[in-house]
């Protein structure tokens, strides 16, 4: 196994943290300068266009909001995308990138060598774009990513890796930006998913925006202005809306002044009220729970232990449905903070392991990690659009069902449509919604047959095939079978990287503006 180290991070919404295994074999948050063991995930631009990252820039953000970026991980994947700022368009992959950049040269700084090797944690419901925009980042940050892991796996590992016995997890994943819950079975060193749901826009962001919303119209009813109509009095109700939030989990009210310069107001916020004002968001994370345990055919006496991640799980009132619900107190021996980057560097491990060796000379590694298997599923269905002569109109034909165990491969087959139909496109698609249009649903690639022979409508019959692997790669074979013969075939590999030439000039353009 390499001597260099290879970090795991936990690239999140607000907050992100790289974690390594240190001499003694132990996974170990690296923390940054600044001392902290977490760095906000905020990029602020200054005026000469160089971008500070972290806990400086999130304190710069109340001078020009409009020079700020927060919560970039919501745009990743999303093609449409781009943050401007003095007339200069940055993709979600370039931001997070600069993210992922500074995580590194401060972890470099403090373990005195270079860093070329991580494994980063997504949330388990991200879809293919997404998981692959997350890789784009870290190749942009000069990163090798080495695996994509699922951030409720990686805290289930942090998690799992030093107890004993078999047991049934729910991993509760309330960050920043997304939820996920996770069912999973530790047998020995074996980590198996039984499913996972979750929800790609709902996190501690909207509870921030509950309670911006609520401050800002106390401040309009009784003052008669609203605070959410200039940059910086907005940005000040985020900061301190988001400081409430956090001083309500331990405290039972809290006092928030707000202003603009012409009128101040003091407002009391009890946690009654902060409650009250977030119980729908709470009710929904419940609601997925409630989905995965029946997609697992599971009962909450089957469920040994519930582990919470992400920075609103710490909420009280998020506690107290887990107790309501499961019947079951929410272990208290992890760092929601934390683990999931604890996690990521263990799979960093296991995934050397698997792909160069045991190491030699002793070389420290966590114990167990040389055993460890992590079984996944897939989180949405993949298939294909494909014509239905009963509705007349073209549908998202699954193939490979949600929650399917990975690798898999499975195989439907089509007819064609047309008479002499001389090409078929096959449109692979990721997503539940049967329209192949809606915004739920992803394509991720195309593959084709050509040279059909001459035949009617529905003569021909199209067999494909889709095989997902365990790092999200999707094959596709497609075969034209006459008279129980191959005819035909084609196979979609999707590249998992960027062209040389478009890295480079990414990498370039990261160093030139000083990261």
């Amino acid at each position: 196994m390499t001597d260099d180290p290879i970090v795991g991070i936990d690239l999140g919404t607000t907050f992100s943290a790289i974690a390594h295994i240190d001499a003694h074999g132990k996974p170990r948050i690296i923390p940054n300068p600044e001392g902290d063991r977490t760095t906000p995930s905020v990029v602020f631009f200054e005026e000469n266009g160089n971008p500070i990252v972290g806990k400086e820039a999130r304190n710069q953000a109340i001078i020009d909001p409009r020079r700020t970026v927060r919560f970039v991980k919501r745009e990743m994947g999303n093609p449409s995308y781009r943050f401007n700022v003095d007339g200069k368009d940055y993709l979600p992959e370039d931001l997070s990138a600069m993210i992922l950049k500074k995580l590194k040269n401060d972890a470099e700084a403090s373990l005195g060598r270079p860093i070329t090797k991580a494994v980063i944690s997504v949330p388990a419901y991200f879809k293919d774009a997404q998981r692959e925009a997350t890789r784009q980042a870290g190749q942009i940050a000069g990163l090798e990513v080495l695996r994509i892991i699922n951030e409720p796996t990686a805290a289930a590992l942090a998690y799992g890796l030093k107890k004993e016995g078999d047991q049934t997890l729910l991993v509760y994943d309330f960050g920043g930006g997304t939820f996920d819950v996770t069912v999973m079975r530790i047998a020995g060193s074996e980590f198996t998913v039984l499913g996972t749901d979750g929800d790609p826009m709902l996190g501690g962001k909207d509870i921030d925006e509950r309670l911006v919303k609520f401050f800002a119209e106390e401040f309009q009813k009784q003052k008669g202005i609203d605070l959410r109509a200039e940059p910086h009095t907005l940005q000040a109700l985020w900061d301190k809306s988001e400081v409430a939030k956090k001083d309500l989990s331990f405290a039972s009210s809290f006092p928030v002044t707000l202003g603009d310069g012409a009128a101040a107001l003091r407002v009391d916020l009890d946690r009654d009220q902060f409650e009250e004002l977030i119980a729908d968001l709470i009710k929904r994370t419940e609601e997925c729970m409630n989905r995965v345990i029946q997609r697992a055919n599971l009962g909450w006496k089957d469920i040994d232990t519930i582990l919470l991640a992400g920075g609103s799980s710490r909420i009280p009132a998020v506690r107290a449905m887990i107790k309501r619900v499961t019947g079951k107190d929410a272990a208290k021996d992890m760092n929601p903070d934390e683990c999931v980057a604890l996690g990521a560097a263990i799979q960093s491990v296991v995934t050397t392991i698997r792909e160069i060796g045991l190491p030699e000379g002793g070389a420290p590694m966590p114990d167990g990690a040389a055993d460890i298997v992590v079984r996944d599923v897939a989180s949405h269905s993949l298939g294909v659009k494909a014509y239905h002569k009963r509705r007349e109109r073209y549908v998202n034909s699954h193939i490979i069902p949600r929650a399917t165990p990975l690798p898999c491969e499975m195989t439907r087959v089509y007819g064609t449509s047309e008479d002499n139909q001389s090409r078929v496109e096959i449109e692979v698609l990721q997503g539940e919604d049967e329209d192949p249009q809606s915004i739920n649903v992803q394509l991720i690639g195309k593959a084709g047959l050509r040279n059909l022979p001459p035949h009617k409508a529905g003569e021909l019959v199209i067999e494909v095939t889709l095989r997902y692997d365990e790092d999200g790669v999707i094959e596709v074979i497609a075969k034209e079978m006459k008279g129980g013969a191959m005819s035909r075939e084609v196979v979609m590999k999707k590249s998992r990287d960027l062209t040389p030439e478009t890295l480079a000039e990414r990498q370039a353009a990261l160093t030139s503006i000083g990261l």
